[in-house]
């Protein structure tokens, strides 16, 4: 069969599919991956086709931006999927994924939660379509589901009826995240998710480069990544050295990973405990790892969690801030939401300290690992 995967332009919204994408043409299927043209080289990298859609770009998001700044951060995230997720960028993205859907004439559309054009362009074919959630379903089931009135106006523009969110709600949904990370106040209205084990997290368990556990080195690792977009921003630099201020005192090591987007000058004057690095595979660090501390992004954090490290989260936005609560609600980490050296400080002394964080860390990483394999996920997704 043939089968389309689509994403925003997003690193951490691709990311979750490659596993879907590269295991199904491994069991002979025909795959290609609908993306904007930024994605182009990473599915090259990735060896997969690339069927390329519109993008409005900077240029055209900015005024929804200068919007955004202005509402409570309670708002934000909604108002990023409404305006330009399943808004503007969905709008731009529509007609080349719909002249894609039929010219190629896929047999199942499989789409980032956060890309809706390809949602409305699948209903438009008649072809079956399913999505991975790139963040928590219970965050989705909030920010997400509510988003009826600017699919319905995709849905006129492909010359369907309006449907009130109907198609949103019947589609099925995979996601890495275990149930017990949930909301437990949050409903889930639309299909149950299918939970399956982390693609690539068996990897995470099997150990990494001796560097990472040098011998005769007895200080804990603290593993420090805020992703890959916050850098360019300097607003965020300052929790970077704020979080490096943090571990210079403490007797532990550090890894900080910048991203492509900060560069190593900013950082000032680097602790000699503190290893900078633009980037690592997780898979090789984690194994090594007594405490994370991240922004709580989704891939970031199931990561982590995969490998049963207790995680200090300082959010930025998005889904981040729901993540943290989750995450210090379960029991397997601290949320910090005003990142300063003192409370940063405080936060990873805990981590690192409290047996009952640690123990909250390794019961999520014991559940993910018993979850239905990536394997078991592809046979619910064709059975179409």
């Amino acid at each position: 069969m043939r089968v389309l995967f689509s994403s925003t332009r997003g690193a951490g919204h691709l990311q979750p599919l490659l596993p879907y994408a590269h295991a199904l043409r491994a069991r002979g299927h025909e795959v290609r991956v609908a993306a904007p043209m930024v994605l182009g080289a990473s599915l090259n990298e990735a060896g997969l086709d690339h069927a390329p859609f519109d993008h409005p770009g900077e240029e055209g998001l900015g005024p929804i931006w200068a919007r955004l700044h202005q509402l409570p951060q309670e708002e934000q995230s909604a108002f990023v999927v409404r305006e330009i997720f399943a808004g503007l960028s969905a709008k731009v993205a529509l007609p080349k994924l719909l002249e894609t859907i039929r010219s190629w004439r896929p047999d199942l559309v499989v789409r980032d939660s956060a890309e809706f054009a390809s949602l409305v362009g699948a209903e438009a074919a008649g072809v079956p379509h399913a999505r991975v959630a790139v963040h928590m379903p219970s965050f989705e089931e909030a920010e997400f589901l509510p988003t009826s009135e600017p699919v319905d106006a995709l849905r006129r523009h492909a010359e369907l009826p309006p449907d009130g969110g109907a198609a949103l709600r019947a589609e099925p949904v995979f996601t890495a995240f275990p149930s017990s990370l949930e909301n437990p106040a949050v409903v889930l209205r639309g299909r149950a998710p299918t939970r399956l084990r982390m693609p690539g997290g068996e990897a995470t368990a099997a150990g990494g480069p001796s560097r990472w556990a040098p011998k005769g080195e007895t200080r804990p690792l603290v593993y420090i990544t805020f992703g890959t977009i916050v850098g360019g921003q300097e607003k965020a630099r300052a929790v970077y050295r704020a979080a490096m201020a943090a571990v210079a005192t403490l007797p532990v090591r550090a890894l900080l990973t910048l991203g492509p987007s900060m560069p190593t000058d900013a950082l000032g004057v680097i602790p000699a405990n503190v290893q900078v690095e633009t980037w690592v595979p997780q898979r090789e660090v984690l194994p090594h790892v007594s405490a994370l501390l991240c922004h709580g992004g989704s891939g970031t954090l199931l990561g982590g969690l995969a490998a049963g490290v207790p995680v200090v989260v300082a959010p930025f936005g998005a889904d981040q801030p729901y993540n943290a609560a989750q995450i210090a609600r379960a029991g397997a980490g601290v949320a910090v939401l005003a990142p300063e050296l003192e409370s940063l400080r405080a936060a990873l002394v805990r981590v690192l300290a409290e047996a009952e964080l640690r123990s909250g860390a390794r019961r999520i990483a014991e559940e993910m690992a018993h979850l239905p394999t990536l394997e078991a996920g592809l046979d619910v997704m064709v059975a179409r």
